[in-house]
């Protein structure tokens, strides 16, 4: 039902007959932060056959260099925006505990962006945005945007990986950029 669902909302966001921000929905391409400034994009992916959900984000300076990147696999299949959700939460920890500051941590799940901004919601699904807003508020010089998934391609690619990831469990890399990533990274910066 879930993974029917996201696949749904992908066919219509791939269409254009879906709009999927307010301030960001022009951003179609990865854009590198400004100056001071680091950008990390997080996003899930979701295997129903397996029961699986892979959670990946990557973290960019202003010009473009992968500073680090962590993914996480997760045993279950939650609705997708209650995964969406859960990826934002766990990458704003992880930021939280790598001590970075001036960040802008895009998305391409709109429906989070909107209830990080939006109202009160009694459901497992408000229970995690408010995690997410107690984050932002210790996090005063980070900014949350929506970007379309073309923009959000190297987390999308690292939220996959973790699907497929033989150890599982939680892994990052600061070193080096993956050779998984070398193409979308270099497609980042082709346009």
């Amino acid at each position: 039902m879930y993974v029917a669902s996201w696949k749904q909302i992908s066919t219509l966001e791939k269409s254009g007959m879906v709009s999927n921000s307010q301030h960001s929905s022009s951003i179609t391409q990865w854009q590198s932060p400004p100056c001071g400034f680091l950008k990390i994009n997080i996003d899930v992916a979701m295997d129903s056959e397996r029961h699986r959900m892979g959670f990946g984000w990557a973290v960019r300076d202003a010009s473009g260099v992968l500073l680090g990147m962590a993914m996480l696999t997760m045993e279950g299949l939650y609705s997708v925006k209650e995964a969406e959700a859960m990826g934002a939460r766990e990458a704003l920890s992880w930021l939280k505990a790598k001590g970075w500051q001036s960040v802008i941590l895009e998305t391409d799940a709109q429906v989070v962006t909107n209830a990080v901004r939006g109202g009160k919601n009694l459901t497992p699904f408000g229970a995690i945005i408010d995690d997410i807003r107690s984050y932002l508020k210790e996090l005063p010089y980070v900014r949350f945007q929506f970007v379309k998934r073309s923009g959000n391609m190297v987390a999308h690619t690292v939220a996959f990986h973790a699907l497929h990831y033989s150890a599982g469990g939680f892994s990052e890399c600061f070193t080096s950029s993956p050779r998984f990533l070398s193409a979308v990274m270099y497609g980042d910066f082709s346009h």
